[in-house]
């Protein structure tokens, strides 16, 4: 008995700090919320006065408007600035957390992919405040996202199925879960050893296994104790 209630007594204790450790590691997005209000307003700035082309009528003739090109040259630039900021402060801010998580391999996978996205989000809006064709562009970028879509959708819904399951966290490194799903082709208990972008490895009876993130979201989970911490008979 005296063994049994030290033992519960240190998974209670384990539990706690678990659960302060969550408290404690919060993304914190001030700045970045701060770097995209100055994307937003550069960039409304930029197209209220005329964009770089800005023209007025002088004597009822089209003329270019000097002062509204060059602020809206000042503006695109700005833009520029406070959106790559905005976006490297998300992902190093993302990628942070989920260090501190104990999951390193997903972070430096989460911080390349917010990058990649929000990079090109960037790129689209300064094309339009500097008047390039984005329709040409979005035409071009869509054919080639549906190309890589089809080649890639696995992947993709694997990369998805992870940042949920890092921010959701059904489970957590160190657990013993249950993982029960008609995709998974089973069963599976074991000790979750860690949790990629791409895959859940666990550590079965069997030995590792790398489970793919999408088919793990979509099954039944359920925290158990490990065999070696469960009471003899």
């Amino acid at each position: 008995m005296p063994r049994l209630r030290r033992s519960r007594a240190v998974q209670v204790t384990a539990a706690l700090a678990a659960e302060a450790k969550d408290i404690v590691v919060r993304p914190h997005f001030r700045r970045a919320i701060a770097a995209a209000l100055l994307f937003v307003g550069a960039s409304v700035v930029s197209v209220s006065l005329g964009g770089i082309h800005a023209r007025h009528l002088v004597d009822g003739r089209s003329e270019p408007w000097l002062s509204h090109r060059v602020g809206s040259w000042a503006a695109a630039g700005v833009a520029v600035v406070t959106g790559v900021l905005c976006i490297r402060l998300i992902a190093n801010e993302l990628s942070r957390v989920l260090r501190q998580r104990g999951n390193p391999a997903a972070a430096g996978s989460l911080h390349l992919l917010i990058q990649v996205v929000g990079y090109l989000a960037v790129l689209l809006v300064i094309a339009g405040l500097l008047a390039v064709r984005v329709e040409s562009l979005l035409l071009s970028g869509a054919i080639g996202s549906v190309v890589i879509g089809l080649a890639a959708q696995q992947a993709l819904g694997n990369a998805i199925a992870g940042i949920v399951l890092l921010f959701a966290r059904p489970f957590v490194v160190g657990d013993y879960i249950t993982l029960r799903a008609g995709a998974l082709g089973g069963q599976y208990d074991g000790e979750v050893v860690s949790i990629t972008l791409m895959f859940t490895i666990l550590q079965t009876a069997e030995g590792p296994i790398s489970l793919p993130n999408s088919a793990v979201l979509a099954a039944a989970t359920g925290r158990r104790q490990p065999p070696s911490a469960l009471p003899p008979g």
